[in-house]
């Protein structure tokens, strides 16, 4: 019996120490889990997204744009041929004057019909191109489409648009739901020819040099030559601005710009002007980067020519020299300038490296696939995002489904309105 006794302690012992043992490994392992949840649920660190720039190295001045330009004669109700920044030769039409309103509506209507007998053309030159490669090439026109309406760009949806209708238009050929579009090129030169005849020949009026077109309508010019402008000092040129110098393009079609070389003159306070110059005094050897806030967002690279300082008014006179150009830069006369100097960056907006902007054009394809439902309701509101099929006849849903995955989802998620179109 001792001997049973002593056998039976040593058991319950030995359930003993293991149950101890287990209990003090689940306590552990609860306190571990316990532990990484209250770091998670809790952070300690808080992490917050940085944005690279630098304020003080950041210049806001007022200032002119000088162009090395010339004037296009002509006054009247005038219909432009050529658009703001495009670049003309000597001697072509860039503008016409209209005896009547009609002329303006017929010279539109020939325009687009111009254009969409181009679209067509150049929808039956597939010869060259596989499947795949259409399919990626309609996939990109659609997507550079959606980042336009997205970006609210408005102006550019008919560029991007027929991009689209272009790469469908091929897409179908290769397919073999459309053989050529001959019927509907044919139908299209006899409407050109029709409206043309209405039209009639009105007065142009031509480019008198080469170089890059200014409207009227979207311009002005300064009341002063770039020389006697370049020679005022930081006080006097402050003045200047302050007086309005701009003035109407009155009795002339446009401006010409010769080059792409453009300067501009403008004056801040002292204590920012000193950001233009080097260590040694002298103005920067780098390059800086303008922007006009309101007007033209996207920066362009300029160098600082020179800098003054005036002591008594406390002001700063510089002149920066670009070398490109766009069309909103050409339509600036006076304008506020943001100069990013030495050690700026331009702020990445509500991004950092490790993210996509979803204003931007440069979110990646997932990132566009992702809002593809939204933008596509924007398509549809501004324009019927999918071209006619030959026949006059859109499309069924079937076929989107099977040509567009965004038009898949679009059937699905949107019920009887995607069955509209």
């Amino acid at each position: 019996m001792p001997d049973e006794t002593r056998k039976e302690g040593r058991a319950s012992h030995g359930f003993a120490t293991l149950a101890g043992v287990l209990i003090a490994f689940l306590l552990l392992a609860a306190g571990y889990v316990l532990y990484q949840a209250m770091h998670v649920l809790f952070p300690q660190n808080v992490y917050e997204t940085a944005l690279p720039a630098v304020i003080s190295d950041t210049v806001d001045a007022d200032g002119v744009l000088l162009f090395d330009e010339s004037y296009v004669a002509g006054s009247g109700n005038l219909g432009y041929l050529a658009a703001d920044g495009e670049r003309v030769s000597a001697g072509t039409a860039v503008a016409e004057i209209y005896n009547n309103a009609s002329q303006a509506t017929l010279r539109q209507q020939l325009t687009q019909l111009n254009d969409q007998i181009d679209l067509l053309q150049r929808s039956q030159n597939t010869a060259a191109l596989q499947l795949d490669s259409l399919l990626k090439e309609r996939a990109g026109a659609l997507y550079d489409l959606l980042d336009t309406l997205d970006d609210g760009d408005y102006e550019a949806v008919d560029d991007d648009s027929n991009a689209y209708q272009l790469a469908q238009n091929k897409l179908w050929v290769v397919t073999g739901d459309a053989a050529n579009f001959t019927d509907q090129i044919t139908a299209l030169v006899q409407q050109a020819q029709s409206v043309q005849a209405q039209l009639g020949s009105p007065t142009q009026i031509a480019a008198p040099q080469t170089g890059y077109f200014v409207r009227a309508s979207g311009s002005g010019r300064l009341n002063a030559g770039a020389d006697d402008i370049l020679a005022l000092s930081a006080q006097e040129l402050q003045g200047y601005l302050d007086s309005d110098p701009v003035i109407a393009l009155d009795g002339c079609a446009g401006k010409i710009v010769a080059g792409f070389t453009w300067r501009y003159v403008g004056v801040c306070s002292a204590k920012q002007g000193e950001k233009l110059l080097g260590q040694d005094g002298k103005p920067l050897r780098s390059a800086v980067e303008m922007s006009f806030p309101g007007r033209m967002e996207n920066g362009l690279k300029a160098t600082v020519a020179e800098v003054s300082m005036d002591a008594d008014s406390g002001l700063a006179r510089f002149v920066l020299t670009c070398n490109s150009i766009n069309g909103d830069v050409l339509c600036l006369n006076r304008a506020a300038a943001r100069i990013l100097g030495r050690g700026a960056q331009r702020p990445a907006g509500a991004c950092s490296s490790g993210a996509l902007s979803e204003g931007g054009r440069d979110r990646g394809r997932d990132t566009g696939r992702e809002l593809c439902s939204r933008r596509l309701r924007q398509a549809w509101q501004h324009r019927a995002l999918l071209p006619d099929r030959p026949g006059g006849c859109r499309p069924s849903a079937d076929h989107r489904r099977r040509l567009h995955p965004c038009f898949a989802r679009r059937d699905r998620g949107f019920g009887q309105q995607g069955e509209a179109l």
